[in-house]
């Protein structure tokens, strides 16, 4: 073992460390909500910002100190996720999405109308004149919302849904799960979301159920076969393009690990899905220079300089030789995620400075929700860390 690493090691497993560790993510929890407790503030900013900061570390104070019986607990998960479901529903139904300044749910909705009535959906404006730059699967996961209710912003109450049951999967205990339902619920960055109708935290909790479930079932237990996992790979990466980082800290390692032959065909399985789904959105384009010139690859592609999105990558390869357990996995993965957003965010600030980029919207706040589904888990992980095997 050189120097350098022997250093490394040293540092990494130092108490100090670990808790510098362990306190940044609730952090990077705290940084991210109060950005939208910023801008969306108005003339009460210091006082809400400041309330904000003490309920919510109050309320985690008095959370760790306080153990009740784990009955009570399930009774507050249970009537929490019900009230919060059907809240989401109510909204949903109630909140025009028309009358928004977000184009998310519109985005998506033409991508579905222009697939089921033959067209190429990348030309087509949505409510607020944009082009839509969802990529197919994203697009996918909302036409059973638009086929079964006329709106795809039904995505958010069925994913969280889906997130409960995710959480009821890695946590053991009722005390644990109900934390990770209070942090969702004390996040405005969540709540804005899902008032808006927007899609981008419900599929970052997609994701995050994709890298427990290929964690668990195909890197722990074995169960899993590669075709499987290559399959439902691209599929994630087809949601978005920042979902490279959980996949390579995911399986970059394991993909080294396989034989020629399990290369060969991870590859083959990948390549075919993503053609086939490529297929499907991109056939109808008029001609060349319409594709070029209008399709997600561009629009995601200018959110920051080619460099740094490959620095990213690069980081993640490295984590994922270093990442031991799922608290490690996802840990990192949420880190990444937020540095990504983070760092572009810094630097058009500098830039443009404070009032263009948080009154004037410059930089949309809402790209740093693809970390928190990770945060949050994460966040809770750690409270209860002598309580879970998962992270084991």
């Amino acid at each position: 073992m050189t120097q350098i690493s022997m250093d490394i090691k040293k540092v990494s497993s130092n108490p100090a460390f670990l808790d510098i560790k362990n306190y940044s993510v609730f952090f990077v929890y705290l940084i991210v909500n109060s950005l939208f407790v910023i801008k969306y503030g108005e003339n009460y900013i210091i006082p809400l910002l400041s309330g904000y900061l003490v309920m919510v570390s109050g309320i985690s104070i008095l959370y760790i100190k306080i153990n009740l019986k784990d009955i009570v607990y399930k009774l507050f998960f249970v009537v929490g996720v019900i009230l919060f479901f059907l809240f989401s529903i109510y909204l949903n139904y109630n909140v025009d999405g028309n009358s928004l300044n977000v184009d998310r749910w519109s985005a998506m909705e033409i991508g579905i109308k222009a697939i089921f009535n033959g067209q190429y959906p990348y030309n087509i404006p949505d409510h607020m004149g944009r082009e839509s730059s969802n990529l197919p699967m994203l697009i996918v996961l909302g036409m059973p919302f638009y086929l079964l209710f006329g709106s795809v912003g039904y995505l958010q109450p069925f994913t969280f849904l889906f997130f409960t049951f995710l959480i009821f999967k890695i946590f053991s205990y009722y005390r644990q799960r109900l934390a990770v339902l209070i942090l969702l619920f004390l996040s405005p960055s969540y709540l804005w979301e899902v008032y808006v109708k927007s899609d981008l935290f419900s599929n970052f909790m997609i994701i995050t159920g994709f890298v427990y479930l290929i964690w668990r079932k195909f890197l722990k237990m074995k169960i899993m076969k590669l075709e499987i996992v290559s399959f439902l790979s691209a599929l994630v990466l087809l949601t978005r393009f920042s979902s490279v980082i959980p996949l390579t800290i995911l399986l970059i390692k394991k993909f080294f690990e396989f034989s020629g032959k399990e290369k060969l065909r991870f590859i083959a399985v990948f390549i075919f899905t993503i053609s086939a789904l490529g297929y499907i959105f991109f056939h109808n384009a008029p001609n060349l220079e319409v594709f070029l010139e209008h399709n997600p690859l561009i629009i995601q592609g200018a959110k920051q300089p080619l460099i740094l999105s490959l620095s990213y990558i690069g980081i993640a390869c490295i984590l994922s030789f270093r990442v031991k357990s799922f608290y490690d996995t996802i840990f990192w993965i949420g880190i990444l995620l937020f540095i990504c957003v983070f760092v572009p965010f810094i630097m058009f600030f500098f830039e443009y400075g404070y009032t263009n980029m948080i009154k004037n919207s410059f930089f949309d706040l809402s790209f740093f929700n693809m970390c928190m589904p990770f945060v949050i888990i994460t966040v809770i992980l750690e409270m209860f860390k002598n309580h879970n095997k998962e992270i084991k």
